[in-house]
């Protein structure tokens, strides 16, 4: 009795001990389907224990909530299995329902972590681990008191990360899964062979590993001749490099007790140039590397059966992607054995030869026990009846796979392609175009209304893609999922009615926190200041409206090109005005810069005013938005998507501006582009800037030949004429095409040209 008047007496204490200062209530991210706050709080201390039964899974859970606590907090509790209170307590309860179920209860005794399943108290320690960070915060390991009732709405939380054309090492792919447990998802789909490169040991074919893990290179270079492991180039990318297959499997257990599964993806009957380069033999006839199996001979199915033969073992998990995307099915058409597998097979069309590949290779993955799944266009020329679809031609493949009765996971390219852009700012880091912003993925909803209510259960969740053509290195890769992959997590998880995208907002700003003590890089994308230009005809005013995509926080502005301070305009209404002006503006959180800045020099050039004659029409497909789109304010961005380039193949840029009244001038200014990675687009090899007051005479203000630059990344090449004030009434500009793409470049063809926004002040 006096041993528990004392406990209680110290419990009080503990608990009143915090009352001193209020807790705060911290940001989960994805949002439990039911929380409840209660008065009273609970602290962590020295004496508190994690308790736990003694089990192996259970363990680990608890080891590495142990592990946290001394990071975060510097606490090293003790684990142990006998029930207590002033404990954290990870117990099984089948109370919880579904397996990745969870509850968490923060009381007088302590913190109670239930599950069906371990999955269950994995995922309540990640909201432990939540409540109990950012530590900028919570100074203390302090506790609201708090009851959670969680599950996931689908089953299938993903995204797929390509080692092809990047090699990532085996503790970076570690920490990609980290960043994807954190956030409560549970697949990881490892794109691991595409035309770039081949990443997984196969001992039947060496020379996979040998060569194919080796990024295709034009002409002559065998960089594979000399192979070892891998080789960074000076800017530390990787071009070489494999997993054996104990890397594997350390993967795979790695991933396991995060309750991740991994799928394998072994791309076939297309992007296969990597295999092809080691294998020519199974190649169509008639053909050099197509980048397609030939479907005609016997010998490619034996090929990807062997493969599939020592795959399937090593994962676990029930799936196995075969790719089966973007099949160029000329070689087939051309190829003497396909058209006699086409006439023994009584096949009329090359979707109907796919649909044999996939449905042959369907049976034999089932026959080792896995489920195939493929990108939408396994769908080409039937469907296998056990297949699996995910779909990343935007929903319809998914619709129509879901309503014929088969599985979906559903991966749209918008907005679930992570290797897009995320803001709209020329300083993003290199992407493959796009824009799939922040907000734009948080209401994302994998259950399209086209969908039978009683097919809707076939859509199993969703997942992004990582497409790394332009990433080269853990860091962008990080920057590229956050944080998008925050909103993901709650559009998979919680239920569509829980769903709040204004608490959203607010929980984020606190999330960045939590990344940056975790040491992640992430975009600040949904935070940079984002523009809107109008023009009033009535008042010959220009309007310029400023906000970041979020809504939040302080934009301070310049306009006299000096980089904004705390001291620096507060912008709160649309700025007026009638001559150009030389905007700097920047987000600023918590009396911090945050996010790329804005910098341009808005112009007052419109329709009404000026007119322009073009020498060379450009091309109807890159038209920019027409005649005007020269001076529409709108810049274009670093990706070759962006719809505001005006472009021209093959010919010169040239045109003639009509400014319609002499003007006093001395500064002329556009863009060009050149993503050598990513387009046949490059920059001109000489620009000239000319000016007339009379339309007749014409003074030259800038003539240069710019330097060929053969770097692989997005360019974007300002051009400016700086000169002594003019009376000018007539501006003439001429950028010179190359015509044909160098040798060196990694296309052929027609050369463009993509120009945008001339400024004239």
């Amino acid at each position: 009795m006096k041993f528990f008047k004392l406990f209680l007496f110290f419990s009080i204490l503990t608990v009143a001990s915090c009352k001193n200062e209020p807790i705060p209530k911290m940001s989960i991210i994805p949002q439990p389907n039911k929380i409840s706050y209660q008065e009273g709080t609970f602290l962590i201390t020295t004496e508190t224990k994690i308790v736990v039964a003694d089990s192996k899974e259970g363990r680990l859970i608890a080891e590495a909530l142990q592990t946290f606590l001394v990071e975060k907090f510097k606490l090293n509790l003790q684990i142990a299995t006998a029930s207590q209170t002033n404990a954290i307590q990870l117990i099984l309860s089948e109370e919880q329902g579904g397996k990745e179920a969870y509850g968490l209860e923060v009381s007088t005794s302590g913190v109670l972590i239930r599950g069906n399943s371990y999955h269950g108290v994995f995922y309540g320690v990640q909201t432990l681990k939540q409540l109990l960070t950012p530590k900028t915060i919570l100074k203390k390991p302090a506790l609201n008191f708090i009851s959670i009732a969680d599950a996931p709405a689908f089953g299938w939380r993903g995204m797929m990360l390509d080692v092809s054309r990047h090699f990532l090492a085996t503790d970076s792919v570690k920490q990609v899964i980290d960043i994807l447990a954190m956030h409560k998802m549970n697949k990881f789909h490892w794109h691991l062979t595409d035309g770039i490169g081949w990443r997984i040991q196969i001992d039947k074919y060496p020379e996979l590993t040998k060569k194919g893990a080796w990024r295709k290179v034009k002409a002559d270079k065998k960089p594979w001749e000399d192979f070892e492991a891998t080789y960074e180039d000076g800017d530390g990318e990787v071009y070489g490099g494999y997993y054996t297959k104990d890397d594997i499997t350390e993967i795979i257990t790695y991933a396991a007790e995060r309750y991740i599964d991994v799928i394998p993806e072994i791309e076939m009957p297309g992007h296969s140039e990597a295999a092809l380069q080691c294998y020519p033999e199974l190649s169509c006839d008639g053909t050099e590397n197509s980048g397609v199996y030939c479907a005609g001979n016997d010998a490619t199915f034996e090929f990807l059966q062997n493969i599939i033969r020592e795959v399937t073992p090593l994962f676990p998990n029930k799936y196995v992607h075969i790719g089966g995307d973007e099949v160029g099915k000329d070689a087939w058409l051309r190829c003497t054995k396909c058209k006699k597998r086409m006439q023994n097979e009584d096949l009329v069309s090359g979707e109907a030869l796919q649909s044999y590949f996939v449905k042959r290779m369907e049976k034999f993955v089932h026959a080792q026990g896995k489920k195939l799944l493929g990108w939408d266009e396994i769908m080409e020329g039937g469907l296998p009846e056990r297949a699996t679809v995910m779909s990343w031609r935007g929903f319809e493949g998914g619709i129509e796979a879901a309503n014929a009765g088969h599985d979906v996971v559903m991966s749209p390219g918008s907005p679930l392609y992570f290797d897009h852009n995320q803001g709209k700012s020329e300083f993003e880091p290199p992407s493959w175009g796009g824009y799939n912003s922040l907000l734009k993925v948080y209401n994302f909803n994998p259950v399209p209304g086209d969908i039978a209510a009683d097919k809707r259960h076939h859509i199993l969740g969703g997942q992004a893609n990582l497409w790394t053509e332009q990433i080269k290195s853990l860091s962008h890769i990080q920057y590229m999922m956050l944080p998008r992959l925050s909103a993901l997590s709650e559009a998979l998880w919680t239920n569509p009615n829980q769903k709040n995208e204004q608490q959203f907002i607010k929980k984020i700003a606190i999330h960045f926190d939590r990344l940056t003590a975790l040491d992640y890089t992430f975009a600040e994308s949904s935070l940079s200041p984002d523009y809107k230009v109008s023009y009033t005809k009535t008042t010959k005013e220009f309007v310029l409206e400023l906000q970041n995509e979020l809504g939040i926080h302080d934009i301070r502005y310049t306009l006299d090109g000096t980089a904004p301070t705390l001291s620096s305009g507060l912008y709160g209404e649309p700025i007026r005005y009638t001559a150009p002006i030389d905007v700097y503006a920047q987000t600023f959180r918590n009396g911090k810069p945050i996010g790329f800045p804005l910098k341009k020099t808005f112009s007052t050039g419109s329709s009404d005013t000026y007119a322009i004659a073009y020498t060379n029409m450009y091309n109807q497909s890159y038209s920019g938005g027409g005649d005007f789109a020269l001076f529409d304010n709108a810049f274009a961005n670093s990706r070759g998507d962006d719809p505001n380039w005006q472009g021209l193949p093959q010919k010169d840029f040239e045109v003639t501006i009509d400014l319609s009244e002499v003007n006093g001038v001395s500064y002329i200014g556009l863009n060009f582009f050149q993503h050598i990675a990513a387009t046949s687009v490059m920059l001109p090899t000489e620009v000239m800037i000319a000016i007339s007051e009379n339309g007749t005479d014409y003074t030259t203000v800038f003539a240069e030949q710019l330097e060929t630059i053969k770097g692989r990344d997005p360019i974007i090449k300002r051009i400016e004429a700086a000169f002594e004030k003019q009376n000018v009434s007539f501006i003439k500009i001429s950028a010179k095409n190359r015509g044909q793409l160098p040798e060196w470049h990694i296309r052929s063809g027609d050369a463009w040209l993509f120009v945008d926004e001339v400024t004239v002040k």
